[in-house]
């Protein structure tokens, strides 16, 4: 399994002369950390929010993926718009990024509802350690480490570059739309190699269906692509007075069907909402991993912060 992994991480991020890295973090939970994926989103949970999650992705395969964010967003009330950071680590094998960035956008409220563009900026720190990898054709006895691989050295590697990503974000009375361009033109060094990050483009809808007083239904659908590989998430939330349950499924052919998701959360106060969701695996990767598990922890002042002119309210049982 070591060797297995080993292998799939060189192919993905040996750092030899150039190398491309993987596309941008991937949430089950999306929907209810859109800021997220999308810094035009600032400012639309009407008051200062903040959330920090944590994914674990496919449980017991030695060097899965783990990711870790913690991210604040607010309404700027005076500057016409709403700002916001995010802190993230991610860590894939022996390979590592940990980013901070900050975000600034616009937002016109129009009479057909609230539409939104934003800048993200910052940087983020890479690095990989090649005293981990493991090579199928390497040498690793009696503390000696050889790749017998050109491409590899046996000291770290570690790197860092600038980040930046745009985004536009619509919310009307139930229908929301946004659409975010990452990573494009990011390049970095380290030591004698340079790595660059492939451009993503993701395209996010919703709609939601209030039921009753108490009960609403949010059918939701993301897509993502960096023009090699594309990838879609589509599901169902539901809001039931304080609790939330919802379904996804991540795939949409032979080739891309990766899992099936499963959310349940609820707001414990006026102010925080707490989520779990499980992945159950569907791709030949399942046979070596227990699933993916995500938590997710948000905290709202549920006050308008009344600096300026406020914008009109939108219906959203994620924050109402």
């Amino acid at each position: 399994m070591k060797k297995i992994l080993g292998f799939v991480v060189i192919l993905c991020f040996s750092l030899s002369y150039q190398s491309d890295a993987q596309q941008s973090v991937q949430w089950t939970q999306y929907i209810l950390n859109q800021y997220a994926i999308n810094p035009a989103y600032a400012g639309l949970d009407r008051s200062l929010s903040i959330s920090a999650g944590i994914r674990s992705q496919w449980s017991q395969f030695p060097g899965s993926p783990k990711t870790q964010i913690i991210n604040g967003h607010l309404p700027l009330y005076f500057l016409s718009g709403a700002g916001g950071f995010t802190i993230l680590n991610d860590e894939l094998g022996a390979f590592k990024r940990t980013s901070a960035t900050v975000s600034y956008n616009f937002v016109l409220n129009s009479p057909i509802g609230l539409i939104s563009g934003g800048l993200r900026v910052g940087g983020q720190q890479i690095s990989l350690n090649n005293e981990a990898l493991i090579t199928p054709d390497g040498f690793y006895d009696d503390n000696l480490i050889d790749h017998n691989d050109p491409r590899l050295l046996s000291a770290n590697l570690d790197g860092f570059a600038p980040i930046w990503s745009l985004g536009a974000y619509y919310a009307g009375e139930s229908l929301e739309l946004g659409i975010t361009l990452d990573n494009v033109g990011n390049t970095g060094e380290a030591g004698s190699s340079t790595f660059n990050e492939k451009a993503v483009v993701s395209l996010f809808g919703s709609y939601q269906f209030p039921l009753t007083d108490v009960l609403a239904l949010e059918p939701n659908i993301l897509f993502r692509s960096d023009g090699t590989q594309s990838q879609l998430d589509f599901g169902t939330l539901a809001y039931y007075n304080q609790f939330i349950a919802g379904i996804s499924l991540r795939g949409y052919n032979v080739n891309t069907m990766d899992a099936v998701g499963v959310l349940a959360g609820i707001r414990v106060s006026n102010n925080v909402r707490v989520s779990y969701s499980f992945d159950v695996g569907l791709s030949e990767l399942r046979r070596y991993h227990d699933g993916t598990h995500e938590f997710l922890i948000n905290y709202n002042l549920n006050k308008p912060i009344r600096t300026g002119e406020l914008p009109r309210i939108i219906y959203n049982p994620r924050y109402n």
